[in-house]
């Protein structure tokens, strides 16, 4: 299946939680982190219509963290991906969040079906070039 890449989210300098991230054309397979981030863990808020947002547990109580460093791509392939319509990226957990020292603007790569391709406008999420 095709990947739209999500251009974005992007935690400002001196945040921990990014503006919000439309992955509704598919299922999150990739994160992309920026050279300048931050080491922290990753962890996450969703939402179902881009405006109310919750942090991002699983069904045992545990927070959903993923392990994050600079200049890497990591491989997703978690069932609470297919649950995401929106995203934000915490960098750090809700207790113990880290402020990033510089802007740093990630990319997602959504897995989409081909309508949802054939959908999408120049507006929307872009298809995979290099990234």
């Amino acid at each position: 299946m095709p990947l739209i890449i999500v251009d974005g989210p992007t935690i400002a300098a001196g945040e921990s939680l990014s503006d919000g991230a439309d992955c509704s054309s598919g299922t999150i397979v990739r994160i992309t982190v920026p050279q300048e981030f931050t080491p922290a863990n990753l962890t996450f808020q969703v939402s179902s219509d881009g405006n109310f947002y919750n942090d991002l547990f699983a069904a045992n109580g545990e927070e959903i963290t993923v392990v994050a460093k600079g200049s890497t791509g990591i491989v997703v392939a978690e069932a609470w991906t297919k649950s995401i319509n929106f995203i934000k990226l915490r960098s750090g957990t809700r207790n113990h969040p880290v402020a990033q020292q510089v802007d740093c603007k990630f990319a997602i790569a959504v897995e989409a079906e081909g309508a949802a391709v054939a959908a999408a406008g120049h507006n929307e999420p872009t298809r995979e070039a290099g990234r």
